[in-house]
């Protein structure tokens, strides 16, 4: 049954039959008096009967009216018309009260009916006026960003869909705007954070660029330090600024993945090489194991960008003279990566937020934006991985990559 059936069929049915059951009980009642009437008229014409005529069998008289003769009945009619009289010249109050009182609740029954549905329809357009009315103000307040819809009915008609379709509009934009909100806010302790990370080294670069420059007769050993300095702030500035440039492309759909098909032991080569000096100088053994000649379909270049994100993360980690395990493992359904380092750990309450952007754990490095996971996590998904992590404080983490086939 539809809405439209429910608003406005049902009520008429609803009101037709409480119509008809008062016709129904009024005719009953008629009837009881047109019965009573009736009696009365047949008792006064046997009383007068009677007192005309004393000797009369009343007996007779009651037997003519409980019988259908109608050859009797002809006979009175002939008697009447010798006298100038037909049955039609004789109006039985009885007959003639019933009449009036059919029509007149007939008539009261309907004007009753088109009563109650006149009522009934003004009271549901001054209803679906006031509800027009209720949206069109909420509409106006959510255009200046007040999310306060409340539901206070749950009908079935086009303007309660409309409310509940506004209402889960409202919920969207207010989850957009508390995020966005959010996002102002991370985006506010990131740039500063940011602005933070490249002022020092450029600050540290100054001073040391001026000392070179102040002083003419420095020594080849302090200059070739200086210089070494300069290289090394300059590289760390420079892989800031070439994530956050390509996380931004992430963001945008500028950047298009290629993928095809190579062994998982040539992703890992690579990672192992790029992260070799800083593993060396961590005091930091890389160990890889497993199914190294898996195949797998995923961009080469920027899955080893995404691993190598997260071993950086597992060698910074590490105690000195630890070692950071890289295994392989492959099914049919999919190809694992798990990388398990033995060092701080992360706390249980840094854990699920350990990929979010910008966000920085109570053990991250000074030098740290807290970019680093968050990109690695979005290059995984984007080629239907999901990555995982694991952790003890003060013993060990390990993240667990995933390609589904």
């Amino acid at each position: 049954m539809n809405r439209r059936l429910k608003q406005i069929v049902l009520p008429l049915l609803f009101i037709s039959v409480i119509a008809i059951v008062v016709l129904l009980i009024d005719l009953a009642s008629m009837t009881a008096s047109y019965r009573a009437q009736s009696n009365r008229e047949i008792n006064q014409l046997v009383g007068t009967m009677v007192e005309t005529n004393p000797d009369l069998d009343v007996s007779q008289i009651v037997e003519a009216l409980n019988s259908s003769n109608i050859a009797l009945a002809q006979k009175g009619e002939e008697a009447l018309k010798k006298y100038g009289y037909t049955s039609e010249d004789f109006n039985s109050n009885a007959s003639t009260k019933f009449s009036q009182n059919i029509v007149k609740h007939t008539l009261t029954t309907l004007g009753l009916v088109m009563a109650g549905v006149v009522v009934y329809f003004c009271w549901l357009d001054r209803l679906r006026r006031r509800h027009i009315r209720e949206l069109v103000a909420y509409i106006q307040n959510l255009s200046e960003r007040i999310y306060d819809l409340k539901l206070n009915e749950n009908t079935e008609d086009d303007l309660s869909l409309l409310t509940n379709e506004l209402y889960k509009v409202t919920v969207l934009l207010k989850e957009s705007a508390e995020n966005s909100r959010q996002t102002k806010q991370q985006l506010e302790v990131a740039l500063a954070d940011i602005s933070h990370q490249l002022r020092t080294p450029l600050t540290s670069l100054q001073i040391m660029v001026d000392n070179i420059y102040d002083d003419p007769d420095m020594s080849p050993e302090v200059r070739q330090d200086f210089l070494r300095s300069i290289g090394q702030q300059i590289e760390s500035m420079s892989v800031l600024v070439t994530t956050l440039l390509n996380l931004a492309k992430f963001d945008n759909g500028s950047i298009i993945l290629h993928p095809e098909i190579i062994t998982i032991g040539e992703v890992i080569t690579q990672v192992m090489g790029k992260l070799a000096v800083l593993a060396d100088l961590q005091d930091v053994t890389l160990v890889q194991s497993g199914d190294l000649q898996a195949p797998i379909n995923i961009d080469l270049r920027w899955q080893t960008e995404a691993i190598s994100n997260i071993v950086k993360n597992c060698i910074e980690h590490s105690n000195p003279g630890g070692e950071v395990k890289i295994i392989v493992s492959d099914c049919p359904l999919y190809l694992k990566i798990t990388i398990q380092d033995r060092g701080e750990g992360i706390a249980s309450t840094d854990l699920q937020h350990i990929f979010n952007r910008f966000y920085k754990t109570k053990n991250s490095s000074s030098n740290s934006v807290g970019i680093g996971l968050s990109f690695a996590k979005a290059i995984i998904e984007s080629e239907n991985g999901q990555i995982s992590v694991q952790s003890k404080l003060g013993e060990s983490t390990k993240f667990t990559i995933t390609y589904f086939k």
